[in-house]
């Protein structure tokens, strides 16, 4: 039955445009007969929809969920700053502690700032970069949030003088960043790099390149690692690529959920704030602060990523035995932490249909996943075996199909 999601649905499009705020979250059509669109609570790995389902998640809110929800530590800590208050009329001296937590894990955090988003997070990057170069071109390399700079070419709304400050390079492509630079000599004041799409090129290559086009042609090396930071490594995609950006920008990953982002890089970069703004009254909400805290406090004392990683390739091994023993046409690729299952027999209309109905059956079978893995420390070996069972009925569906 989805009676209660239904309704909530119907209201929520009479009063919010796409019914969500997030394009991520909105339900993906393929599997909109299984997929609901509202969820009421967490714990740990689990999630219960609108109308009581229980889901093993493997979407983790997207990104932010890397302890788990609801993760005991951060929760303690979270409830013990609220009642010292949540937002105070001058600094509160969580913003050091939290500030230096992340120094400790980042490489080349010499001096961090706090945000609300990872969007704004990159933002205030891309500023300082043109402040610290008097130069105005940035190139991007994959999605970096809705702002005007990192807005889609055919996005309505983003005037041209704005878009025409953005040069686009795919990730992985070596030439046509290569070729940017040599036709705006002296113009880029920064490469927005991704260092890791999340794709099959895990050698950390193309990073690597842009790390050294940009410090021959005196730009800045940006990194987004709104996803990877946190997740990927204790230090992110920096320190397990062993590449050290300029600046950085960190987010999902970094409070368990809380609405929490830092921008970050060498003090001669971070310093050009006192020349220029970047400020907003909600950054130093210390619920939020406290919840990092405890969130990097539990990484670096307890074995969060080696798990994930060890967790992952588990799951990976499991799904790609799987596809295998129903002859299905796909793939399971990317880094343990956050990985892909996808179907290419070289027919779209069959891909679509085996998406579809495997995900579906997942969803039947009580497990959240749209295509992109992402594990938490709460995902146990018994919610891995959990997930191949009802992985293995979904394959059987599907090659039935």
């Amino acid at each position: 039955m989805r009676q209660k999601n239904d309704e909530l649905w119907e209201r929520a499009l009479s009063v919010i445009p796409w019914g969500t705020q997030t394009n991520a979250k909105r339900v993906v059509p393929a599997l909109a007969d299984e997929m609901p669109a509202f969820i009421e609570r967490a714990r740990g790995c689990r999630i219960w929809d609108a109308d009581g389902r229980q889901y093993i998640d493997y979407r983790s809110s997207l990104g932010p969920i890397v302890l788990g929800h609801g993760h005991p530590a951060v929760q303690a800590a979270v409830l013990a700053q609220l009642e010292q208050g949540v937002l105070f009329s001058m600094a509160s001296p969580l913003e050091i502690e939290a500030a230096c937590a992340v120094r400790k894990m980042a490489p080349n955090a010499e001096r961090v700032r706090f945000l609300k988003t990872g969007g704004d997070a990159v933002q205030a990057c891309v500023r300082l970069a043109r402040a610290f170069t008097g130069r105005d071109l940035i190139i991007t390399t994959g999605y970096h949030g809705w702002q005007d700079p990192f807005a889609a070419v055919n996005a309505a709304g983003v005037p041209g003088a704005v878009r025409d400050l953005t040069l686009r390079c795919p990730f992985g492509d070596e030439e046509r960043l290569a070729r940017l630079f040599a036709d705006h000599p002296g113009c880029i004041a920064a490469v927005v790099a991704i260092p890791y799409d999340w794709g099959q090129d895990t050698s950390g290559r193309f990073p690597r390149v842009a790390r050294d086009l940009a410090t021959r042609q005196g730009a800045l090396l940006i990194f987004d690692e709104v996803l990877t930071g946190f997740r990927m490594a204790r230090g992110g995609a920096a320190e397990y690529y062993r590449i050290v950006p300029d600046l950085v920008a960190y987010a999902k990953a970094l409070a368990n959920g809380y609405p929490l982002a830092a921008f970050a890089g060498l003090a001669e970069y971070m310093d050009v704030l006192d020349r220029t703004v970047v400020t907003t009254t909600y950054a130093g909400e210390t619920l939020s602060l406290a919840a990092a805290l405890a969130t990097l406090g539990v990484m670096s004392a307890e074995p969060v990523h080696d798990t994930i990683w060890r967790r992952g390739s588990e799951l990976m091994a499991g799904l790609t035995g799987i596809l295998q023993e129903f002859e299905l046409p796909g793939e399971v690729y990317g880094l343990p932490p956050y990985f892909n299952l996808v179907f290419h027999s070289g027919d779209a209309e069959r891909d679509a249909r085996l998406y579809g109905t495997f995900y579906r059956e997942l969803f039947r079978q009580g497990i959240f996943s749209t295509g992109p893995w992402l594990l938490s420390y709460a995902h146990t070996a018994d919610d891995l075996q959990e997930t191949l069972l009802a992985a293995a009925a979904a394959a059987r569906v599907a090659a039935a199909g």
